[in-house]
């Protein structure tokens, strides 16, 4: 039975995957993991092909909840007995930022729309503070060049380059990434009106955008990651509209038709969306 189970989850991942590549996304297969991950509880810690499927299947929830603004469907409890939190690989490490971020989206998305106290965003950010400095040395990418001319290539690059060593550096930065985003913009100070609130939001603005720069700049540098290509398209879903330099929305643009061209991912209702909410 235990085997049935687990072919059962991996078929039904992959098409959810398939789904997600089509131009109409009814999450039916999303619904089904769902279904089977909160009613099979062992799964996110049983090791091998099962716990690996459940952590793609998270990701994939991620996804749904960050670009919809929706709760998690997914129950995390199963996730903390996961081996992930006693072992130091790559995998494990980007596994631990990608469980903060998911927690981080059950308190800012909540079915109860209450928002996130600062008792908890002070939680949330000295967990993903914590990560960070926790991490392994060899996270740290190995060539780092800001926006501009690149040393690299022959052509002038609006993203910052960032190379990594494999792909599970790749994902766990973004996530850690995608955690300071979300920070910044569920900041409870920013709703507290005072003399330096105007300052405070512009500051989590910049943040956003810096972060956001990160993630993309992530992708593009590493692009044979095929996981942190989609991952630069979540976030610019969810956030590109803070991008203000039109240099940066023309290559967000250019980067999206990319992904359309090199892997099918339909991203031209994003586009849509980003160009109205820019007004270009």
């Amino acid at each position: 039975m235990g085997h049935f189970d687990e072919n059962l989850l991996a078929a039904v991942i992959l098409l959810r995957t398939h789904e997600e590549m089509s131009e109409n996304d009814e999450r039916r297969h999303l619904f089904g993991t769902t279904r089977i991950l909160n009613s099979i509880a062992s799964f996110a810690a049983d090791g091998g092909l099962r716990e690996s499927a459940s952590w793609v299947s998270l990701r994939q929830h991620i996804y749904i909840s960050l670009t919809s603004q929706h709760p998690l469907t997914i129950n995390l409890t199963n996730y903390r007995h996961s081996s992930v939190f006693h072992v130091s690989d790559d995998e494990s490490w980007a596994n631990r930022i990608i469980f903060i971020f998911a927690r981080m989206l059950t308190y800012v998305f909540g079915e109860d729309n209450k928002q996130l106290s600062l008792e908890q965003w002070a939680e949330l950010d000295a967990e993903v503070a914590a990560w960070e400095v926790s991490k392994p040395w060899h996270f740290t990418p190995l060539f780092v060049e800001s926006p501009g001319v690149s040393a690299l290539k022959s052509n002038r690059s609006p993203w910052p380059e960032l190379y990594v060593c494999n792909p599970a550096q790749v994902v766990g930065l973004q996530h850690y990434y995608f955690a300071k985003i979300v920070l910044a913009i569920y900041d409870p100070r920013l709703s507290k009106l005072s003399f330096g609130s105007l300052r405070l939001r512009r500051d989590s603005e910049s943040m956003v955008r810096e972060c956001l720069r990160m993630v993309v700049g992530l992708a593009v540098s590493n692009d044979h990651v095929q996981t942190a290509m989609f991952q630069g398209s979540h976030i610019l879903s969810a956030c590109g509209m803070y991008l203000n330099n039109r240099e940066e929305q023309e290559a967000a643009v250019s980067f999206l038709e990319q992904m359309t061209r090199r892997m099918g991912w339909q991203t031209s209702h994003i586009i849509r969306g980003l160009k109205e909410q820019w007004q270009i």
